[in-house]
C-alpha cells in the first residue's frame, strides 16, 4: 500500500473535520474569549496645551528635530540612529518576538516527518514457552510518512499564537519607544552643549570687559585718582570669572562624550561640536489632542499590546478545559521478508484518532487560569498607569515651556536694562557721580542676566524635546522597525 505526502495531509484534513464536526457538533474552531477591562477615560484637551491657533499648529512631529532647521542636529540624530547599540539590542529583541511567533504558529499545522530504514541480516525471535527458537533472516526495507496533528477545536494553540503575535508587537513598540528615546537624548545633551558653549562666548566677553576694567584702574591708580582697594578689588572680580571657564569646559566635554556614546563611537578623542549658530527654538506644537497622543506613543500602544498578549494567555488556559483532540497518521510502503515468518512480512499503515479530557489535576488547570487572569489585571492596571503618566508628561513639558517662554520674554526687558545701567554707569563714574565699584557692579550684573538668559534660552529648547517626546513625535505606528533607518 502506497501514500504519497500529499495524499496524507488531503486524508488528515478530511478525518480532522470529521472529528469535530462529529464528536463535538461544532461548525468549526472556535477560540475562548476574553473580555479585557475598561481603561482610563481620556479628557477632552490638555490643560497647559496652547490655543489650537496658536504658531506651531499642524507640526508634522514625525521627525521633530528638522523643527530646528539645524543641519548638525539633524546629521547627528541620523548618524546616532544607525550606529546606537541600544536599537540594535531592540533590534535583536523584535526578531526574537517574531521567531517566537512563528513558533507558536507552527503549532496550528500538522507535522509532517519522513522515515526510510532497510535491514538485512539474521534476527532471534524468542517464542513463547513450549514452541522451538527461531532465527529467521531478514531482507528489505520499509519508507513512509508519519503526520501528527492537534485540532484546534477549542483554540488553546490559536491564542497561544494570537499572545506571540501581540508580544512581536509589542517589541516592535518597544523599539519605536527606544529610538525617540534615544532621539530626544541626542537632541537634548546637544542643546546642553550649545548653551554652555553661549555660556562660554558670554564668559569670554565678561573676561575682557573686566579686564578693560583692571587696565583702567591702574592706570587711574598709577596717575594717583584710584586706591590700591580699587585694582585689588577688579582683580578679584576677574579672577573669579576665570575660575568658572575650566567648569564649563569640563561641562562641554562630559556632553560630548554622551553624544559620541550614543552614536556608537568610543567616548575617548571625541570631536568638538563646531561653534555654535544663531539662537532658535520652534513654536510648541498647538492642536494636539489626548487621544491622539495615546494613540500615537509608543510606550502606550507597546503596553496595549501585551494587555492583548495577556487576554490571549488566558483565553488558552480557559481553553485547557476542554478535550484536546489528536490525529496520527503512519503510511508505510516497502518490502519486509523475514525468512520463516511469513505472516509478518508485507507492509501497511496506521490512522489513529485520540482525546484527552481533563478529570482531575489537583487544581494545576484553574491554578493556572487564576494566575493568567491576574497577570491580565495587572497587565490592564500598568497600561492604565503608563496611559495617566503619559498625559501627565504632556501636560507638565507644556507647562515648563510655557514658563520659560515667559520667563525669557521678561529677561529680554532685564538684559536691555541692566546693558543701559552699565553705560550709564560708566558715564556718571567719569563725571565723577558714581565710583568705579558702581561701574564694575554694573558690568558684572548686564552680563550675569545675559549669562541667565543663556540658560533660559537653552532650558526651552529642551524643555521642547521633552514636549516632542511626550506627544510622542517620531515613527508612526505600522512603520518598518528598522534600527539602520
Amino acid at each position: 500500500m502506497s501514500h504519497s505526502p500529499g495524499a496524507t495531509l488531503a486524508t488528515l484534513v478530511t478525518v480532522a473535520g470529521l472529528v469535530a464536526c462529529v464528536a463535538l457538533g461544532l461548525p468549526g474552531c472556535t477560540t475562548v474569549s476574553v473580555a479585557v477591562p475598561g481603561s482610563v477615560a481620556l479628557p477632552a484637551a490638555f490643560t497647559e496645551a496652547p490655543d489650537p491657533a496658536a504658531p506651531g499648529a499642524g507640526q508634522d512631529l514625525s521627525q521633530w528635530w528638522q523643527n530646528w532647521d539645524d543641519p548638525e542636529l539633524t546629521q547627528r540624530i541620523t548618524r546616532t540612529l544607525q550606529a546606537n547599540p541600544d536599537l540594535r539590542l531592540a533590534q535583536a529583541r523584535v526578531a526574537e518576538a517574531h521567531a517566537t511567533g512563528r513558533i507558536a504558529d507552527s503549532a496550528l499545522y500538522p507535522t509532517l516527518s519522513a522515515q526510510a530504514r532497510a535491514a538485512r541480516g539474521v534476527t532471534d525471535l524468542r517464542s513463547p514457552a513450549g514452541l522451538p527458537d527461531m532465527s529467521p533472516g531478514v531482507d528489505g526495507y520499509l519508507a513512509g510518512a508519519t503526520v501528527a496533528w492537534e485540532i484546534d477545536v477549542f483554540g488553546g494553540r490559536r491564542s497561544d499564537a494570537q499572545a506571540a503575535a501581540a508580544v512581536a508587537l509589542g517589541a516592535e513598540e518597544q523599539m519605536r519607544g527606544t529610538r525617540l528615546m534615544i532621539a530626544a537624548d541626542v537632541a537634548e545633551n546637544y542643546f546642553a552643549a550649545r548653551g554652555l558653549q553661549r555660556r562660554l562666548q558670554v564668559l569670554d566677553r565678561s573676561v575682557d570687559t573686566v579686564a578693560q576694567l583692571l587696565r583702567y584702574t591702574r592706570a587711574r591708580r598709577a596717575a594717583g585718582q584710584a586706591l590700591p582697594f580699587d585694582v585689588d578689588r577688579v582683580s578679584e572680580q576677574l579672577d573669579a570669572l576665570r575660575a568658572q571657564r575650566p567648569v564649563l569646559l569640563s561641562q562641554i566635554s562630559v556632553r560630548e562624550r554622551r553624544l559620541a556614546v550614543l552614536a556608537g563611537d568610543a567616548p575617548q578623542g571625541t570631536a568638538a561640536l563646531p561653534a555654535p549658530a544663531a539662537f532658535f527654538v520652534p513654536a510648541p506644537p498647538a492642536g494636539q489632542l489626548p487621544s491622539e497622543v495615546i494613540q500615537r506613543r509608543p510606550d502606550v500602544r507597546a503596553n496595549a499590546a501585551l494587555v492583548q498578549a495577556q487576554a490571549a494567555k488566558l483565553g488558552s488556559a480557559k481553553a485547557e478545559l476542554f478535550p484536546r483532540f489528536y490525529l496520527t497518521f503512519l503510511g508505510q510502503d516497502g518490502r519486509l521478508h523475514l525468512e520463516g515468518l511469513p505472516a509478518l512480512s508485507g507492509s501497511g499503515g496506521l490512522l489513529g484518532v485520540g482525546v484527552q479530557l481533563p478529570i482531575f489535576t489537583a487544581g494545576r488547570v484553574q491554578a493556572n487560569i487564576d494566575a493568567a487572569d491576574a497577570r491580565l489585571q495587572a497587565a490592564q492596571a500598568n497600561y492604565d498607569m503608563v496611559v495617566l503618566r503619559a498625559l501627565e508628561e504632556v501636560d507638565n513639558a507644556y507647562g515648563v515651556r510655557r514658563g520659560l517662554d515667559q520667563r525669557n520674554a521678561t529677561l529680554d526687558t532685564v538684559v536691555a536694562t541692566a546693558r543701559r545701567n552699565s553705560e550709564s554707569a560708566v558715564r556718571l563714574y567719569e563725571g565723577g557721580l558714581r565710583t568705579l565699584q558702581d561701574v564694575l557692579d554694573a558690568r558684572v550684573d548686564a552680563l550675569r542676566r545675559e549669562d541667565e538668559q543663556v540658560q533660559t534660552q537653552t532650558g526651552q529648547a529642551i524643555a521642547s524635546v521633552q514636549l516632542y517626546r511626550a506627544l510622542g513625535g517620531g515613527w508612526p505606528a505600522g512603520r518598518a522597525t528598522n534600527a539602520s533607518e
